[in-house]
């Protein structure tokens, strides 16, 4: 799931008692329905730190991925016995998720904004449960491979199956082929497959990497095999 800027604001605030019950809904029954809902409310409240934060729209897209986490990370840690608002509480993991994204992105150089990859030619990579048996760890695996070697279930395939079609075809190919083969794509090969610059495809990867971790937390993956 991901939230634009403009649907973060159409998306109604929340009493303390329906918040209440959503996260107590979202703790307690995993349901992914509460978790939409009350992430959907306080997305605006992301929005406004990654604005803060780096007046650069593309990085503001990254930065705004990493604090829709922040926001699912509080609402698996939030004591409902406290007496404080969720979004007072889910503030420091907001702004703490922001600007360790933020710290990352100041160490690349971003390509020009002008430069376009959706018409890349890039072959369409939807996957079945079937296709994701073929995809094994790298020797160094990222978080989200690791959530995969952890567990060979049924549900956990078919978790990762459906987080990996939030992403679009060319996030898809480079998650897959950077993160998800045995022997990975190296970056310039991939870079020039698709024609994309090299930096540009770091940070569409670092996007697509963001938007799989939150993906799955949404549907219950724990953050432990998540991130």
């Amino acid at each position: 799931m991901t939230i634009s800027y403009s649907a973060a604001l159409k998306a109604p605030i929340l009493e303390r008692e329906q918040e209440r019950s959503l996260i107590e809904q979202w703790q307690q029954k995993r349901d992914g329905t509460s978790l939409q809902v009350l992430i959907a409310s306080h997305a605006r409240q992301v929005h406004a730190c990654a604005r803060r934060m780096n007046s650069n729209f593309e990085h503001q897209e990254d930065l705004v991925a990493e604090g829709l986490i922040g926001l699912i990370t509080a609402a698996d840690r939030f004591e409902l016995s406290r007496d404080v608002r969720f979004s007072t509480y889910a503030q420091w993991w907001v702004m703490n998720s922001v600007r360790t994204a933020n710290a990352r992105l100041r160490n690349v150089v971003a390509m020009p904004p002008s430069i376009k990859y959706s018409d890349a030619p890039v072959a369409n990579t939807a996957i079945s449960e079937d296709d994701l048996d073929e995809f094994l760890t790298s020797e160094d695996p990222t978080p989200e491979e690791q959530a995969i070697a952890k567990s060979d279930s049924d549900e956990m395939r078919r978790q990762m199956v459906a987080a990996l079609q939030e992403l679009n075809d060319i996030e898809r190919e480079i998650v897959i082929s950077r993160n998800l083969r045995t022997v990975p794509e190296t970056i310039e090969a991939l870079a020039e497959r698709l024609g994309l610059g090299r930096d540009r495809m770091r940070q569409i990867e670092r996007r697509a990497l963001s938007r799989l971790k939150f993906a799955l937390l949404s549907r219950g993956v724990s953050s432990a095999r998540a991130i």
